[in-house]
């Protein structure tokens, strides 16, 4: 369906106006997760244009509950049911489908009320933007990386964000002290008794790098840990944790220039990085090749750029395929 088409469907839907068959269509598009940003932003140019609504998120999430259900009811048969088997196994197949919308209208609930309560931040691969919160607050956001925030406000006591990915966060105080905190998954958490910090969180570990005011860890295996400007903490999947003391800003914020620092840093781990923030696959197959080091401060805004440094300073063979890339020495065969 023709983009247009679909946001005047969403725009009917917002003002009451959908019919069955195009909130089924909503209900259906809504299911695939590249439309869920597209919805929000149409949400936001709707409300734009009506500022005096004040949207009552229960009432719509009933309304959007009761649409799955679809309550209608046939008019009354004139027949006897008792001597008609086929008006009871309609009926029966009726009951069993009304359960089944029920069924899926309470999953796809939690998800409708987390979507509409939520809205996301996202930056691609090889992609760095910085956003500012409704509190003030400027977060930016490294490449492949995501920050869902309340839509219609933070809570009196605490202001609540979550990510996956790498962040700077640079908060706002309010005049209630209200509190920051930024969860991740694996029961980690970060609460802002500061202002300017790096979070990290990604599938291999947590790392917070403080760089101005206080901040307060809560870390998986439920140990609290304060840090103090210049601080580095980073934790291992396995709840395990190391702070570092005094530890320079750049390598922890350098990606917001699109720069790469390594610092003595094997081979292996530059790959990853790649991978983190581009979303290529690198293979290293040889294991001392793996583990040679590498030192400097480099920019790259896309794959290539970096591959060509590397392959250059370490005298490397760049072999592509069509699903990863190869790093070999260049003794080694193609």
């Amino acid at each position: 369906m023709k983009p247009s088409l679909t946001k005047n469907i969403v725009f009917d839907f917002f003002d009451g106006k959908a019919t069955a068959i195009q909130r089924k269509y909503i209900e259906a598009w809504l299911a695939e997760e590249a439309n869920q940003e597209t919805y929000y932003q149409y949400l936001d140019e709707w409300e734009s244009q009506r500022p005096q609504f004040a949207l009552d998120t229960e009432k719509a999430l009933e309304s959007f509950q009761s649409v799955l259900q679809d309550t209608h009811q046939p008019p009354p048969q004139s027949r006897d049911p008792k001597n008609n088997p086929s008006v009871w196994s309609s009926g029966w197949w009726r009951l069993g489908m009304a359960a089944s919308v029920l069924l899926l209208s309470v999953a796809g609930g939690w998800l409708f009320r987390a979507q509409l309560q939520y809205k996301s931040y996202r930056t691609a691969y090889g992609q760095t933007a910085t956003y500012t919160l409704a509190d003030g607050t400027r977060v930016t956001l490294n490449a492949n990386s995501h920050l869902r925030v309340p839509r219609f406000g933070f809570d009196k006591a605490v202001r609540e964000v979550f990510l996956v990915g790498e962040g700077e966060f640079n908060v706002t105080h309010t005049a209630t002290n209200q509190r920051f905190v930024v969860q991740t998954a694996g029961n980690f958490q970060v609460e802002v008794l500061g202002t300017e910090f790096v979070v990290y969180a990604r599938n291999r570990g947590k790392r917070v790098f403080l760089n101005k005011g206080k901040v307060k860890l809560n870390l998986p295996q439920g140990q609290q840990l304060y840090m103090k400007p210049g601080n580095v903490v980073t934790v291992a999947n396995s709840g395990q944790y190391q702070l570092t003391k005094v530890a320079p800003a750049r390598p922890y914020v350098a990606w917001k220039e699109h720069w790469f620092y390594f610092d003595n840093t094997s081979l292996a781990e530059v790959a990853v990085q790649i991978q983190e923030r581009f979303g290529v696959k690198v293979v290293v197959a040889d294991p001392a090749l793996a583990q040679r080091r590498i030192a400097g401060n480099f920019k790259a805004e896309k794959a290539d750029d970096l591959l060509q440094i590397l392959s250059e300073l370490l005298d490397l063979n760049i072999v592509k395929t069509h699903h990863t890339i190869e790093l070999r020495t260049s003794k080694q065969p193609n």
